[in-house]
């Protein structure tokens, strides 16, 4: 059987989230998070301010997402129903010609492999651009 917790860490849960993790039994503790406790960089306890600990061996955590600049929105990029930037898959191009972007700017899916490949797919779109603009190809 695998023990799990939900730890909010203070942060008010949705109430469909909230029934979600009741449905699964997985208990909820929103009180805020006061330390980490372990011995060579292994976890044994999470102390809440509340003074009731809660033993652990493993920790899995989100610290949320949101765009630090409204550049985007500014340039009025075309987004999505989640906020992401709509871009070309192919080039990274936005609904703003000229404009690329990459990494979480555009999507959900918050991994360095997955901003590094779009990068490299605007950086080579971008150059084709400029070398069209320039005459050297079609």
């Amino acid at each position: 059987m695998v023990d799990v917790v939900a730890c909010s860490d203070g942060i008010k849960v949705s109430r469909p989230a909230a029934r979600r993790l009741e449905r699964h039994g997985i208990p909820l503790r929103t009180e805020p998070i006061v330390a980490f406790e372990g011995t060579d960089g292994v976890l044994s306890k999470i102390r809440f301010e509340s003074g009731t600990d809660l033993d652990r061996e493993g920790l899995f955590f989100s610290t949320g997402c949101q765009q630090a600049s409204d550049l985007s929105q500014r340039l009025r990029c075309k987004r999505d129903e989640k906020g992401g930037v709509v871009t070309d898959p192919a080039t990274e191009e936005t609904s703003v010609p000229g404009v690329y972007v990459a990494g979480d700017v555009s999507r959900d899916v918050l991994l360095v492999a997955v901003a590094i490949a779009e990068g490299a797919k605007a950086a080579a779109a971008i150059n084709k651009a400029f070398l069209r603009r320039d005459g050297f190809c079609e």
